[in-house]
């Protein structure tokens, strides 16, 4: 069978804690031969939390060292970047829908923002911080925001349509930023 992505990494780790081959960690985490195949080709998003959290028990390792790639060192960040990359349309659309979901009530979507409160962990445990807020006005920050047009200049006032997210000083993507903010929302 064919190399897959993540196997040299996931190796080092079943040998750490005893399993040697990856029917062995299969059968430790409890998971489908599918489900770990998918996490052999690094297809994360395609498991529910509770497999996630079997696997991570299974390596010994908290669920933010599994998919922050293991190693808390910098070594370890580019493995949470590709991660973050495959998740990026969720996290970047979810504040924004979370808060027009709070500012009207009676939108549908009211009760799908109670599906996400993982990921607010899930950051915080990456130790990912959101840049700015749901349509929040800001003054314009070409290091930290991505106008919506060419023409806004440094301190311009804009809303935060969408917003980014940072680790520590490193932009992992700039928040989307606007003249006004969508209609109906004030």
């Amino acid at each position: 069978m064919a190399e897959r992505p993540l196997d040299s990494w996931l190796r080092e780790r079943m040998q750490a804690v005893g399993l040697f081959s990856w029917r062995a960690l299969q059968a430790r985490a409890g998971i489908s031969r599918r489900a770990l195949d998918q996490v052999r080709q690094g297809q994360w998003g395609s498991l529910r939390l509770e497999q996630l959290q079997k696997l991570a028990a299974a390596l010994e390792w908290e669920l933010g060292s599994l998919l922050g790639g293991g190693d808390p060192s910098p070594r370890g960040s580019n493995t949470a970047e590709a991660i973050f990359s495959l998740l990026q349309p969720l996290l970047t659309s979810y504040p924004t829908v979370r808060e027009i979901a709070r500012r009207k009530p009676d939108w549908p979507a009211q009760n799908v923002t109670a599906l996400f409160r993982s990921l607010d962990a899930l950051l915080q445990q990456w130790g990912y911080e959101a840049i700015g807020s749901p349509l929040e006005s800001v003054p314009f920050d070409p290091q930290l925001h991505q106008p919506d047009q060419p023409d806004i200049r440094p301190g311009d006032p804009v809303y935060i349509r969408f917003v980014g997210y940072r680790r520590k000083d490193y932009i992992l993507c700039p928040a989307k930023v606007s003249r006004s903010l969508p209609g109906g929302l004030s």
